[in-house]
């Protein structure tokens, strides 16, 4: 969603490379600013709104629950998806670079390869 309006401007970096600029700018469009203003959620002094629960409750140190509560992705699906993703990925950047390609397409591209980047199998 474009930044228009009363909302902060986009605003790049000068003295970058043209792809660097455009990516810089594509993603201040894409994700809009937190509406929280700081101080908005009360003083930092303010008691706990989980009085029972340890600070430390979901570190892998301390009192509380450890990671193991988290939620952990099954790696093993997440490496087959990262490897059926690339198999993809030079129709989709073939797609990305059209002209008539959204931003948030051309994010979603760069995501993807990022994910099948990081995978073990990865054919890239």
């Amino acid at each position: 969603m474009p930044r228009k309006g009363s909302g902060q401007k986009v605003q790049v970096e000068t003295g970058q490379t043209y792809g660097d600029r455009v990516a810089q700018e594509e993603a201040q469009e894409a994700i809009p600013l937190s509406k929280i203003t700081p101080g908005q959620m009360g003083p930092a002094g303010r008691p706990s709104e989980r009085p029972s629960e340890p600070l430390t409750a979901g570190a892998p140190i301390g009192a509380g629950a450890n990671q193991s509560v988290l939620p952990q992705p099954p790696s093993s699906e997440m490496d087959v998806l990262s490897t059926r993703l690339a198999s993809y990925i030079p129709i989709l950047e073939a797609k990305a670079a059209m002209p008539e390609a959204t931003a948030n397409f051309r994010m979603f591209v760069r995501r993807v390869r990022n994910a099948a980047s990081k995978s073990p199998n990865s054919l890239i």
